[in-house]
């Protein structure tokens, strides 16, 4: 159970691979409604050894994603 006052939790699962350095492969978060655990929003970034991005740009991806189109 979550503490109160929470609006949503976020989850993320990473994937890594190995092409003579480690590297993300992938990146998917995911962020719930706290009480009912439904899922509001989803990203995912993929990015093979030839396009491969730092961990921070994977996040920043993700996240710019989940939140494009939004009021700011």
């Amino acid at each position: 159970m979550p503490p109160p006052g929470v609006d949503g939790i976020v989850t993320y699962v990473e994937k890594w691979m190995w092409d003579i350095t480690m590297y993300m492969l992938e990146l998917t978060v995911v962020i719930r409604d706290p009480q009912s655990d439904f899922p509001l929003a989803t990203g995912n970034s993929y990015h093979t050894s030839l396009t491969r991005k730092s961990p921070r740009e994977m996040v920043d991806e993700v996240i710019g994603n989940i939140y494009k189109g939004q009021d700011k």
